[in-house]
C-alpha cells in the first residue's frame, strides 16, 4: 500500500519566497475551499506598497473583493501578523489570511477578537482566517501543500456559504457572451456542450469555464482545463499533481504526459499551470482539447476506482 508522508514546508520547497508563495499564488482555490471563501485560482505576488515593502500575495474572490495573504515557514510571527493587518486596512481589503506551519494561542486569540470586532463593524472591521500548512506526499511523489484552516470568522463563512447555495447554476449563455471573436465563441460552444455530452462536468467562475471530471478529491471532482473568454486555455499541472487534493494522479505527471501537454498548448506559464497564448483556442482545436480532456478524466476516474478499492481492502481487515 502507498504511505502518507509529512514533511516541512523548507523541506518541500526549499524557498519561501522564490518557491512557496509563487506555488501558493497558483493555487488560491485550495486555500478557498479550506477557508469557504470563492477565491480566483491566481492572485498577484509581492505586490508593492506605500512603504516599500511589499504584499506577498493579493487574491481576488470570484465576487471582486481582495483579499490579502501573507505566508511563512514555522511558527506565525508579530511581524507578519501586523504587517498583514497594516496591508488590508491600507488596501481596504475584505480580509486577512495568514498561512504558517503553526499558529500560537496568543495569536489565535488575537485572531479570534478582531473577527467579534469585525462581526459588529462589517465596513470597517477586518476578517482574519489563520491557516496551518503541511507539505504531503504518497510514496515518493511530488509534494503538495495541505491547509488546515484553525481559527475562521464565524459569521462570515455563514454568508459566504449562503450565498454560495443561492447562487445560480452554469449559464452558458453568460459565458459565450464574454467570447472575444465569433470563432471563439462557436468553439466554447461546441466544447462545452460535448464535455457534457460525455458526462462530464463544467464549473462557472468570474470570468472563465472549467471542464472538470469526477475523481479523487474531498469533492469527488477534480477540475481538467479552464476555458477563458479570451480564447486561452489553462493546464492545471499542479493540480494533476495533487496540490489542491494532496492526492496525485500518477499518469498525469509523467515526463510523456508534460512533453505531450505542452506540444498541444504549448510550454507557456510556470511549472504548475500552463497557459496557451489568447485567441489560441478556434474550430481546429476542439477535437484535440476534448481528446486531451477525455484523457484527464480517464486517468481521474482509474484513480478514484482504484482509491475505492484500497479503502474497501482496508475496511475488511
Amino acid at each position: 500500500m502507498a504511505k502518507l508522508e509529512f514533511g516541512s514546508l523548507r523541506e518541500a520547497w526549499k524557498g519561501e519566497a522564490a518557491d512557496f508563495t509563487p506555488l501558493l499564488a497558483e493555487q488560491l482555490d485550495a486555500i478557498g475551499d479550506e477557508i469557504g471563501v470563492n477565491l480566483l485560482a491566481v492572485g498577484q505576488t509581492e505586490v508593492a506598497t506605500a512603504g516599500g515593502r511589499s504584499i506577498d500575495i493579493v487574491a481576488q474572490a470570484s465576487d471582486g473583493p481582495e483579499f490579502v495573504i501573507e505566508n511563512q515557514y514555522g511558527r506565525a510571527d508579530h511581524d507578519h501578523l501586523t504587517r498583514g493587518l497594516a496591508y488590508a486596512i491600507a488596501r481596504g481589503a475584505r480580509g486577512l489570511i495568514v498561512v504558517a506551519e503553526e499558529h500560537r494561542d496568543e495569536f489565535r486569540a488575537v485572531a479570534q477578537y478582531l473577527n467579534e470586532l469585525a462581526e459588529h463593524d462589517a465596513e470597517q472591521g477586518i476578517a482574519v482566517w489563520l491557516v496551518e500548512a503541511k507539505a504531503v506526499r504518497i510514496s515518493g511523489s511530488p509534494w503538495a501543500p495541505l491547509f488546515s484552516a484553525v481559527i475562521s470568522p464565524n459569521s462570515f463563512t455563514a454568508q459566504v456559504e449562503q450565498a454560495k447555495r443561492s447562487e445560480k447554476s452554469l449559464s452558458l449563455d453568460e459565458f459565450l457572451a464574454l467570447c472575444e471573436t465569433l470563432e471563439i465563441r462557436e468553439a466554447m460552444s461546441v466544447l462545452v456542450k460535448r464535455w457534457r455530452a460525455l458526462g462530464h462536468l463544467v464549473w462557472r467562475y468570474s470570468g472563465y469555464v472549467s471542464l472538470a471530471a469526477r475523481g479523487p478529491a474531498k469533492s469527488g471532482e477534480r477540475g481538467v482545463l479552464a476555458l477563458f473568454p479570451n480564447g486561452q486555455v489553462a493546464v492545471p499541472y499542479g493540480a494533476f499533481a495533487g496540490q489542491n487534493t494532496g492526492i496525485p494522479i500518477s499518469a498525469l505527471t509523467t515526463d510523456d504526459f508534460r512533453r505531450r501537454a505542452e506540444s498541444l498548448f504549448g510550454s507557456a506559464g510556470t511549472r504548475w499551470t500552463g497557459r496557451t497564448p489568447p485567441g489560441w483556442v478556434g474550430h481546429e482545436q476542439v477535437d484535440q482539447i476534448i481528446q486531451f480532456a477525455v484523457e484527464v478524466a480517464d486517468a481521474y476516474a482509474a484513480a478514484l476506482a482504484e482509491k475505492k478499492t484500497s479503502e474497501a481492502f482496508l475496511g475488511t481487515e
